[in-house]
């Protein structure tokens, strides 16, 4: 039976990792910062996977000490670890690159076989710090002793739930013309993307969803799906362009967020196809469960 260590484990995708490595019939061993949530449901219908762990490890990957020898026994390194909306004082390259590159350094030391890194797809060239932070991992990853293996998703299911919560209120705000395409994949069929691909070595695989969509067409499925009548505003890219210096002097963390998903707004993002769940059960899934 070959062995995982799940980093990242309690966040939307890697619940699903975690429940279809197990499926699999993988050793599940998963590093968290905190116990208490394997037992809890996910956001956004991501499942409890207390049910799907082998072994438990507490540590903090920023905290190079706290991980030490996590890798013990470990075949193969599954890593989506990286801020969302994490409410510390930590960085893009506290936690996106010196966090994975930690956890990276414990794989060599104990010569794991493949080391899985969930980046983004199309954003290689976005201005953005979270990117840029990214980025520098996986130039360090390709350069390791450790084999790599890079999936480029193009976006979840869960980051297009905002345009169901701007519908639950009567209006979407789109980023430009909201033109521009993306076939974003739900995180179940994700997994099954990443699972398979550890059979491979220094390989990058990009991945989106079953159907591409332009923005514009997700604002009126989620309002669609939420019965509310046709509501959706257009921002000017210039507009935003020229307030994006206001928001990096107050918050330079959400400045840096705003500029990853506008620029993902304003650009094509379309990979392989994978997986069969459409985003419109998806978003009457979500919509069920916020009660209407």
């Amino acid at each position: 039976m070959e062995r995982v260590l799940v980093a990242g484990a309690t966040g939307y995708l890697g619940r699903y990792v975690v429940k279809a490595l197990k499926q699999k019939g993988y050793y599940v061993k998963v590093l968290v910062r905190s116990q208490d949530k394997l037992n809890q449901e996910g956001a956004f219908s991501s499942p409890s996977i207390y049910d799907y762990v082998d072994d438990i490890v507490i540590g903090d990957v920023t905290r190079s000490q706290s991980i030490k020898d996590v890798c013990t026994d470990v075949d193969f390194v599954f890593s989506s670890v990286g801020i969302t909306k994490q409410k510390d004082n930590l960085t893009f390259m506290d936690v996106d690159f010196k966090g994975n590159l930690n956890l990276l350094r414990e794989a060599e030391r104990s010569k794991v076989q493949r080391f899985m890194y969930i980046n983004v797809h199309g954003a290689d060239k976005c201005p953005s710090t979270l990117i840029k932070a990214k980025q520098r991992f996986v130039n360090e990853l390709k350069h390791s002793s450790v084999h790599h293996i890079i999936i480029n998703p193009t976006g979840y299911y869960s980051d297009m739930t905002e345009f169901l919560t701007m519908a639950r209120k009567g209006r979407v705000f789109l980023f430009g013309k909201g033109l521009n395409k993306m076939n974003p994949i739900h995180g179940d069929d994700l997994a099954n993307v990443c699972v398979y691909a550890f059979s491979k070595e220094n390989s990058i695989v990009e991945v989106g969803g079953p159907d591409v969509y332009t923005y514009h067409e997700m604002a009126e499925l989620a309002l669609k799906v939420v019965s509310k009548k046709e509501k959706i505003t257009t921002v000017p890219e210039w507009l935003v362009k020229i307030s994006l210096p206001l928001l990096r002097v107050i918050n330079r963390k959400q400045y840096n967020l705003f500029l990853f998903i506008f620029y993902m707004m304003t650009h094509n993002v379309v990979a392989e196809s994978h997986g069969k769940v459409d985003l419109k059960s998806y978003f009457e899934s979500i919509n069920k469960q916020r009660g209407q």
